[in-house]
């Protein structure tokens, strides 16, 4: 047992007092008014023996009432050890800044002022000697701030929760990184402060630091259901959107099992508002049409009604909407490209956007590729090195090209001459035979493809069938857009530059495919194009905390641009030499909304960026895992409202023991009043 104050000894020599003086007056003799008569004599020295001892027995107690009074003031603990407070300590606070921390139930303060509050009490209760530093985390730990409680507490009342996610891994290397800097003298405590939103807890594994020897404190609410809906993502498909035509986007809801609606707002406009039914909870797929009307880049968000955790009721994201598509087919012989050009024409009834050119590829250079935004090559045999050198100055300046090869191909030539500097891809030999309508593949529907092929792989009998191909040498940068049935791959994209190549693994030719027969021959053209002549960075999904890189195409890079947030704020931006071309970097993109560039006060770009839709599942985390990540140091929890001088500082010290000695001194107190009352002969002998 320890004594936290040395006082008691004082308390105990002041306790033993009123023993000494009984025992000092002890020894005077007392006249007895009965001494002539034994057997009173007697009888009175009996009842004087039993009232001494019932004196003896009261005094005895009253000692120890005042011992065991003194004592609960000097706050005895047991189970620290003796010594065990005597060492300093080390404290590293970690707050979670996440976005999923606003989480606030009507008529309730928020899960971040809770932690806010928790964290303050902390800092009250902790000894001034302590070495108490507080870092704030979110997708990336901040810098940590340390000094007296009164400088905590200022800089504590300043903090926020941001738009970001949860990144715990790496806030727990820089609490560990803190304590491997101290002395090893020193005690360690780590306190972490969060809401305990499962994302993020089930991501960390072996890599997370070691935590032996330290005391884990993990505070928060109470771990309980919060029921959330939110917006989990939105796309559209690109090929086919135009200014005036119906368009649909689709958003996936994750709801708590309760109706909700749905609004799409584009361009500052409501548009269109679609009711999301009630039922089981999970994730329920909306698709939305309007018809934009305008073409160009039309940013907008779809938005749920608020709820306890407004930020991720809202999505962002924008579309490119272009005045027209020119598409040039280009062949050995204007008959290769019948069929092509056949398939795209029928497309281009519904979509008025697309504009088709034809010419032969002995007339390609560098003025017939002039306002060409996608580039069909149609069973192509050769090129002239003046030739290749135009077609990969295409690619590489942001063109689309689809590469059919010929029947006939020279696949040394195509591997050695042809593909490289154009594309990943290569050919090894040719599988099949042309004309064997016996023995053919299919495009295999059930493996993995891109969404180009959504809905057009049908299982029933319309799939085209591939009599004969040229098997394509798989290399990871080469992106598979669909196979075969055994596996091969059918086609495949990669990137030059800024312009991209989709090379087919058969050439357009009756004798090998019966593709120009099949419904999805026009769809799947029409899609390539659309894909292929849109900016590529259509596609970038950005996410609050991420450094963002933006190529501007007609901004020269001693242009001032600068980044407008959705807030209002602008940031001038730098331009940085990427991959052999100069991008308009934003080092933190802070906020969810729509952020636009802006060079000579004009805007030249705008692009959404969006909350991470992982981090608003709040399903809390099992305690038993958490004690599991840390597995090899001694891990406490902490509740709003729990005692966190008895829970930190008994931890330190040992259990204290006040309230057990203060039951007891009034245990005996009580037994004292009783055992100190008046025998009622006694009494009644002295009121004669």
């Amino acid at each position: 047992m320890q004594f936290l104050n040395p006082a008691v000894l004082l308390g105990l020599v002041a306790a033993a007092l009123p023993l000494a003086i009984h025992l000092l007056h002890r020894g005077r003799a007392q006249p007895h008014p009965f001494s002539d008569f034994a057997f009173l004599r007697q009888l009175q020295q009996n009842r004087m023996r039993r009232l001494q001892l019932r004196q003896w027995l009261v005094l005895l107690l009253r000692t120890l009432i005042i011992a065991l009074i003194v004592c609960a003031f000097a706050r005895p603990t047991t189970g620290g050890g003796w010594g065990s407070g005597d060492r300093p300590v080390v404290v590293h606070a970690l707050l979670d800044l996440s976005y999923s921390t606003r989480y606030q139930r009507p008529a309730s303060s928020s899960v971040f002022d809770q932690l806010q509050r928790q964290l303050g009490d902390l800092l009250a209760v902790l000894p001034p000697r302590d070495q108490v530093a507080v870092q704030p985390f979110a997708q990336r730990p901040h810098a940590p701030f340390a000094g007296d409680r009164s400088y905590l507490a200022k800089h504590l009342a300043e903090l926020a929760p941001t738009q970001e996610a949860t990144d715990l891994r790496s806030a727990l290397y820089a609490a560990a990184q803190r304590f491997d800097r101290e002395s090893a003298l020193a005690a360690h405590e780590l306190f972490l402060f969060t809401d305990w939103a499962q994302y993020n807890w089930d991501q960390l594994d072996d890599s997370v630091p070691s935590f032996a020897g330290v005391r884990v404190y993990v505070a928060g609410p109470r771990p309980q259901p919060r029921p959330n809906a939110y917006v989990e993502w939105v796309a559209a498909p690109s090929w086919m959107l135009a200014a005036d035509a119906k368009a649909t986007l689709q958003a996936a809801i994750a709801h708590s099992g309760a109706g909700t609606a749905l609004d799409l707002f584009v361009g500052g406009q409501r548009v269109r508002r679609h009711s999301v039914d009630p039922g089981a909870p999970g994730t329920t797929q909306v698709a939305l049409s309007f018809s934009p009307r305008r073409s160009g880049r039309l940013s907008g968000h779809v938005a749920l009604a608020d709820d306890a955790l407004a930020l991720d009721n809202r999505r962002y994201f924008t579309l490119d909407l272009p005045t027209s598509i020119t598409v040039l087919l280009l062949s050995e012989q204007y008959q290769d490209a019948y069929y092509v050009r056949r398939a795209l024409g029928a497309a281009a009834l519904s979509d008025p956007v697309v504009k088709i050119r034809t010419d032969l590829s002995a007339n390609l250079d560098a003025s017939t590729l002039a306002g060409v935004d996608v580039l069909v090559l149609c069973n192509l045999a050769r090129l002239n090195a003046a030739q290749k050198a135009a077609l990969d100055e295409f690619v590489a300046r942001g063109g689309g090209a689809i590469f059919f090869p010929a029947p006939h191909s020279d696949l040394g030539y195509y591997n050695r001459d042809l593909l490289p500097g154009l594309t990943a891809g290569r050919f090894k030999n040719r599988i099949g035979a042309p004309g064997n309508a016996a023995n053919y593949q299919v495009l295999d529907a059930d493996e993995p493809h891109h969404s180009l092929f959504n809905d057009l792989l049908a299982s029933d009998g319309d799939q085209p069938r591939f009599y004969s191909y040229f098997a394509m040498v798989p290399t990871p940068d080469l992106l598979p857009l669909v196979r075969f049935g055994d596996g091969q791959l059918a086609m495949a994209l990669s990137w030059k530059e800024e312009g991209r190549v989709v090379l087919a693994a058969f050439p357009i030719n009756p004798a090998w495919n019966d593709l120009h027969r099949r419904g999805l021959f026009a769809p799947l053209l029409h899609r390539l194009v659309r894909e292929l002549s849109l900016p590529p960075e259509r596609h970038a999904t950005y996410l609050v905390g991420e450094t963002v890189y933006r190529r501007l195409a007609d901004v020269p890079m001693e242009a001032v641009v600068e980044a407008e947030t959705p807030s209002g704020e602008r940031r001038r931006l730098e331009p940085e030499p990427i991959g052999g071309q100069y991008l308009w970097k934003i080092p933190l993109v802070s906020e969810a909304g729509i952020w636009r560039l802006r060079a000579a006060g004009a805007e030249v770009d705008a692009f959404a960026v969006n909350f991470d839709a992982r981090e608003s599942a709040l399903a809390p985390v099992v305690p038993e895992y958490v004690r599991s990540i840390f597995a090899d140091a001694e891990v406490h929890f902490l509740h709003p409202g729990d005692d966190l001088r008895l829970a930190v500082l008994g931890n330190r010290h040992g259990r204290e023991l006040w309230r057990e000695f203060l039951l007891l001194a009034l245990g005996l107190l009580l037994a004292e009043q009783w055992i100190a009352r008046a025998p009622r002969d006694v009494a009644v002998r002295q009121a004669a």
